[in-house]
């Protein structure tokens, strides 16, 4: 399959930079073509609005308080949607602009919209196109709002704090560290008023990954190696604390855990998913492989990203999603005491097996 991650300074890629600190900022596309599958990130929350337009069809997908800092990008392409625009609608609105080939149409309720809380990205699959002239010059028709689900986070301008800074944490003294120890810092997503993603039935993400968190420092301690988690209990703890505490430990790998979610519509989506920035991706493939062998969930490969624990670590580092609160599947799964001790056995199995202390 023929896709990629767009990023400026590199043919085919465009990175889209912010110019406001009180708005989220769109900070990578790509378009799938094979799959007519459309993908967004952004720095913060964002709950995108939709609409289909006729002749030409174009799907048009805003995105309020985003911005984009770089001038109309313009993407040419070869099938049934021949173009791709992104601009700046207007000061606090983010355009993103599908236009599909002469005489092409698609149903518009059938264009599906799913949202990663933890990647904060937008997920857009369209239908095939089909080619219905009538329908796709007329002038008569009005355009047809598309239903987005409510992502499950708030969007940047209802977030209390200001963006860059530190959340309230609590006070604690880092661990003394034995010298010639190797240090593993395990990160455990959200916490306090933070839930992170709420699912089926209430499943709460801080719940699940706290849990098994505590599980895989146990296990790597019975192994000889320092395992310290950057929460131990349900308090507010900032992005950049976490980043601190494995830079001042100078810890060999850093892996944080989170749980997934998209639309409550949605509970056919299912599965893994593990994330890297930039030095991470062998300990990603190996934990995510060693997940797949142990605990046998469905696979939704390693994505690279840019959250902030991986880009503001020096040192390897990952986020394993380890289910979805919103699959039905999953769910069930993730409230399982059983399950989240298989999880936690093989993400530790897979870190060792990284540092090349098991098979």
């Amino acid at each position: 399959m023929k896709s990629g991650w767009l990023f400026p300074g590199l043919a085919g890629f465009l990175l889209l930079l912010s110019t406001s600190v009180d708005a989220a900022t769109l900070q990578s596309w790509r378009f799938e073509r094979t799959q007519n599958r459309l993908e967004l990130r952004t720095d913060e929350g964002v709950q995108p609005r939709a609409q289909l337009l006729y002749n030409p069809t174009r799907l048009v997908i805003d995105l309020p308080g985003t911005r984009l800092g770089r001038p109309k990008q313009t993407e040419s392409l070869i099938g049934t949607v021949s173009t791709i625009r992104v601009a700046q609608f207007d000061r606090e609105t983010t355009r993103i602009v599908l236009e599909l080939s002469r005489g092409y149409t698609i149903d518009p309720k059938q264009v599906r919209f799913r949202y990663s809380s933890a990647a904060r990205q937008w997920t857009i699959e369209l239908p095939r196109p089909q080619f219905s002239p009538l329908i796709a010059n007329s002038d008569n028709l009005t355009s047809q709002e598309i239903e987005v689900p409510q992502a499950p986070v708030a969007p940047p301008a209802l977030q209390p704090a200001p963006v860059g800074e530190p959340q309230p944490e609590p006070n604690r003294t880092l661990p003394p560290i034995p010298s010639g120890r190797t240090v593993v810092v395990v990160d455990p997503g959200h916490g306090g008023p933070d839930p992170g993603a709420v699912g089926i039935g209430g499943l709460r993400e801080t719940d699940i990954v706290l849990d098994i968190g505590r599980q895989v420092a146990a296990l790597l301690e019975r192994q000889g190696i320092t395992a310290v988690l950057t929460r131990d209990a349900e308090y507010d703890f900032g992005l950049e604390p976490r980043v601190q505490i494995a830079e001042r430990l100078n810890a060999i790998v850093f892996v944080s855990i989170h749980a997934n979610a998209i639309s409550l519509s949605r509970p056919d989506i299912n599965g893994l998913e593990t994330y890297y920035y930039d030095s991470g991706k062998s300990l990603a493939d190996t934990i995510h492989r060693t997940i797949l062998e142990d605990v046998g969930v469905p696979d939704r490969r390693v994505r690279q990203a840019r959250f902030y624990v991986l880009r503001r670590t020096s040192m390897p580092a990952v986020l394993v999603e380890t289910g979805f609160v919103t699959g039905a599947e999953d769910a069930v799964r993730l409230r399982d005491a059983g399950f989240r001790s298989r999880m936690a056995a093989a993400i530790a199995r897979g870190i060792l097996r990284y540092l090349g202390r098991g098979g």
